[in-house]
C-alpha cells in the first residue's frame, strides 16, 4: 500500500514525561502518538485526530542527548493576575547565594535532558496530508515551542506488509519481547475542540519507548501491523504503523 514518509529535522527536541511536574525535566525516549498529532497538525493549521491520519508510524534519531541548564522565572497568581514572585517570597539563602540573580525578578535554575540534532521519519497512511507539509501552516515543533522542526521532505513510498524484520527507535506496544526501552503509560491524543477550555485526552495506551541512538542499531521483532517501507536502507528494514486505540 502507499503512504506518505515524512522526514523532519531540528537542533533540539524535549518531550515531557508524564510523571514529572517538578526537579530535573526528563524527557520521553521518542514523541507520543499525541506529539506526533501535533506536530502534523500544526503544517495542517488545524487541530488534527486520529480519523485524519489514519494510520501512523516513525522512527526517532538523534546525534546525542544531554542535560541542559535552563533559567526559570517565579510567578504567583494575585487576586485574578499573574505576577512575578515578591522578592520577600524567597528563600533568604537563595537571595544571599544569588543577589544579582534575583535584583529585578526571582529566578531559579533547573536541569532538562534535551535530545540534540533530532531526526524523525515520519510515515502517514492519508496521503492527502502531503500538501500540509509542502506548505506548513505553522512552524512543527519536537516537544517545546522553542524546539523547532524542519521539513526537510515529504513523498509517497509504497509499505509491504512483513511478519518480521528489523525495527528502529520507536514507541511499541507494551509488551514487545526483545526490545529494550522505558515502558510509559501514554494518551493516544488530546481533543482540542473547546475553546477557552482544557484539552480532553482519548484513551491510555501501555508503550515501550526505544532509546534513540546515534547508530544504526536496530533490534529483531515479529508482529502484527509491520511493513517495509521502499526506500528502507535494508531489506530486513521494518516499521511498526500504530492502529488507534477506540475511544
Amino acid at each position: 500500500m502507499e503512504a506518505l514518509h515524512v522526514r523532519l529535522e531540528g537542533f533540539s527536541a524535549s518531550f515531557r514525561h508524564p510523571l514529572i511536574i517538578s526537579g530535573t525535566q526528563l524527557s520521553t525516549p521518542v514523541p507520543s502518538y499525541s506529539n506526533l498529532l501535533g506536530m502534523i497538525s500544526a503544517c495542517a493549521g488545524d487541530a488534527l485526530g486520529p480519523e485524519d491520519t489514519r494510520r501512523i508510524g516513525f522512527e526517532f534519531k538523534c546525534r546525542s542527548h544531554d542535560l541542559e541548564i535552563e533559567r526559570k522565572d517565579r510567578w504567583e497568581v494575585s487576586g485574578d493576575r499573574l505576577q512575578p514572585v515578591a522578592k520577600k517570597k524567597v528563600p533568604r539563602v537563595l537571595r544571599r547565594v544569588s543577589a544579582n540573580i534575583f535584583e529585578e525578578m526571582p529566578q531559579g535554575v533547573g536541569l532538562r535532558q534535551v535530545y540534540w540534532e533530532p531526526q524523525l521519519d515520519l510515515f502517514i497512511e492519508n496521503l492527502d496530508l502531503r500538501e500540509k507539509f509542502a506548505k506548513p501552516a505553522a512552524t512543527p515543533c519536537f516537544g517545546r515551542s522553542q524546539d523547532i522542526a524542519w521539513i526537510r521532505w515529504a513523498r509517497v513510498v509504497e509499505l509491504e506488509p512483513v511478519v518480521a524484520g528489523s525495527i528502529g527507535p520507536t514507541l511499541i506496544p507494551y509488551p514487545q519481547p526483545g526490545v529494550p526501552g522505558l515502558v510509559l503509560r501514554l494518551p493516544e491524543w488530546f481533543r482540542n475542540d473547546r475553546k477557552g477550555r482544557p484539552r480532553r485526552p482519548g484513551p491510555f495506551g501501555h508503550y515501550q519507548a526505544m532509546l534513540p541512538t546515534t547508530k544504526e542499531v536496530r533490534f529483531h521483532v515479529e508482529r502484527p501491523d509491520l511493513f517495509h517501507p521502499s526506500d528502507a536502507k535494508t531489506a530486513d528494514h521494518v516499521i511498526y504503523l500504530h492502529r488507534w486505540m477506540a475511544a
